[in-house]
């Protein structure tokens, strides 16, 4: 089972709903809809939980996965300002620190070519298949 590990820590996850199923350690798109019930999770209708799934490529993200998902499972999602691990995609092209990183249409961190829009920036090495290090980003990125 594929797991994604926070390597800064400093806010709470959030659970969700992912509508497609997904490995850990992969981007979520944003919220796409909410589930009935209140936001605190109590209610006699449903229990609230935002919906979300795989992204497009270079899309916005809400976070990470942190474990692996089942189609229409619950999951708790990794988000800014969190270090954590993506899984790579892309060809052989290896991911070098500084990086800015974008997704692809899988979730898979991807070396993004401009700072516009990345999802977040590369602190470790990586390549294809492999996991890498992402300081996620809170909302579009400009450059420095």
């Amino acid at each position: 089972m594929a797991e994604a590990i926070a390597l800064y820590d400093p806010g709470a996850d959030i659970t969700c709903e992912h509508t497609a199923g997904a490995p850990g350690g992969r981007f979520v798109s944003y919220p796409v809809a909410r589930r009935t019930g209140g936001p605190s999770g109590i209610s006699d209708t449903g229990d609230g939980l935002l919906i979300v799934t795989t992204p497009a490529a270079n899309a916005m993200v809400f976070g990470v996965t942190s474990v692996d998902v089942a189609a229409g499972g619950r999951v708790n999602v990794m988000r800014p300002p969190k270090v954590v691990t993506v899984e790579s995609g892309g060809a052989a092209s290896s991911i070098a620190v500084g990086d800015f990183i974008s997704t692809d249409n899988t979730g898979k961190a991807v070396k993004s070519g401009a700072a516009a829009g990345a999802a977040g920036r590369a602190v470790t090495v990586g390549g294809a298949g492999t996991f890498v290090g992402v300081e996620l980003f809170s909302g579009p990125a400009t450059s420095p």
